[in-house]
């Protein structure tokens, strides 16, 4: 289980990071790719919080990540 939440982090993580690059570095061809991206951008930050309001219920595995 331990295993599944570390690559689930470190995939959210890579993919909110490559959704910044593409916005920070300009790539975003108009204002529709830009609320697509935002809005995959906020998808991610409420996974992440479901996902650590999980692991606040099970302190075990929590600690394990860190």
């Amino acid at each position: 289980m331990l295993e599944f939440v570390e690559n689930l982090h470190r995939s959210i993580r890579d993919l909110e990071r490559e959704t910044q690059d593409i916005v920070t570095a300009g790539k975003v061809k108009d204002m529709e790719q830009y609320k697509f991206l935002m809005g995959r951008l906020e998808g991610y930050r409420f996974v992440k919080e479901a996902v650590n309001g999980l692991l606040r219920k099970n302190p075990d595995l929590q600690e394990d990540l860190r």
